[in-house]
């Protein structure tokens, strides 16, 4: 069976939720007990702004081993206070059926130079001050991560809901 080279489903959102993390809280922990109380399942982070003690970012690069193809550096961990800049991302379930979150970011120090990748899930994004955010949940159609065999990376893939 071939793979699907473009896929795609119309979403409809079904409801935004607006969520603020206090001081302390870590990004990724923060959004996940969102989800379980609010009951969501796949949607998106329109935005997200604040200010972190730190940030966990990767990056892709070359992979030495398999010319052709990329892996991610290990977490680079900016120490902050940081501005939270911009976040955008998505969220569905794993393989396992728990909220898998995807996300990229902007931050910048005092000197007000921007760094920007994947922000990793390591428990170290803390936020400093505040992280003001808003969820749009998907009601017709769903992101699920599973493995993928063509990039070796776990990646979401839509699905239509029935």
């Amino acid at each position: 069976m071939a793979t699907e080279r473009v896929s795609s489903a119309e979403a409809v959102i079904g409801r935004t939720i607006l969520v603020r993390l206090a001081p302390g809280e870590d990004v990724f922990e923060g959004l996940r007990a969102v989800c379980e109380r609010h009951g969501l399942r796949s949607g998106r982070i329109a935005t997200m702004i604040g200010s972190l003690r730190a940030a966990s970012l990767v990056c892709v690069t070359p992979d030495p081993v398999n010319p052709g193809r990329v892996v991610y550096l290990d977490p680079r961990t900016v120490d902050g206070p940081l501005e939270l800049i911009a976040v955008q991302g998505v969220f569905g379930p794993d393989e396992t059926g728990d909220v898998s979150i995807h996300l990229h970011a902007q931050v910048a120090g005092e000197d007000l130079r921007p760094f920007a990748g994947h922000l990793a899930d390591t428990g170290k994004n803390r936020i400093l001050a505040t992280a003001e955010i808003v969820l749009d949940v998907f009601e017709s159609a769903e992101l699920r991560r599973s493995f993928d065999e063509e990039t070796g990376f776990t990646l979401f893939k839509i699905f239509p809901k029935l």
